[in-house]
């Protein structure tokens, strides 16, 4: 389910607000749509009759959407991390969610995209995923892919634990770099706490 931005309607007044109330004390509530008639089936009609209520009292209403639960598996991430995990820019990024090619959840303003759908997406650009694996990365993307902090990121390129290329004054990491990375980072640690044990 594609998730879009919540939007605010203000309540109705005056004249509008009392013909509307007249005509929701019949509860049957019908829908037109480019002529046709609709009769909303339970669960849409009280959905409906409630919010149109609220507006003959002057209310404002705010409609957003709803999903189910996330289990544990169903990690959210910001969308630097989804970005970063997808190897492409932010701005295209939120490009994809506002067209609803990759749906996107809201936690107050700020958007939120489930790591399932990231690669289910990759999976589904198949030859581009691999492209997008050789990707150039910003530092902010790969910090977020890495999930460490920019000024270590710095220190680890500067050190030249990973490598970093310059595009003008820019600093660009390969995706597969800082991947690299990480499953040595993952490999030390497994190895520490064996030997820990």
């Amino acid at each position: 389910m594609t998730q879009h931005p919540p939007t605010t309607t203000p309540g109705l007044d005056g004249r509008d607000a009392e013909r509307l109330a007249q005509a929701l004390e019949s509860r049957d509530v019908t829908v037109f749509v480019d002529g046709t008639s609709l009769r909303l089936p339970e669960g849409a009609r009280d959905a409906v009759l409630d919010l149109l209520s609220r507006l003959t009292r002057g209310e404002s209403v705010t409609v957003s959407s709803a999903r189910q639960p996330l289990t544990g598996s169903e990690e959210l991430l910001t969308t630097s991390q989804a970005a970063a995990l997808a190897g492409i820019s932010h701005t295209y990024l939120r490009n994809l969610t506002s067209e609803g090619v990759i749906p996107v959840q809201y936690r107050g303003s700020h958007r939120r995209i489930r790591r399932s759908d990231i690669q289910t997406w990759l999976a589904r650009h198949g030859d581009d995923a691999a492209d997008a694996a050789e990707e150039l990365l910003t530092t902010s993307q790969a910090a977020a892919l890495a999930g460490i902090s920019h000024t270590y990121l710095r220190n680890l390129t500067s050190e030249g634990v990973i490598p970093v290329q310059y595009r003008g004054s820019h600093r660009r990491i390969r995706r597969s770099d800082v991947q690299a990375w990480l499953a040595g980072r993952q490999r030390a640690d497994a190895g520490g706490a064996s030997a820990a044990d």
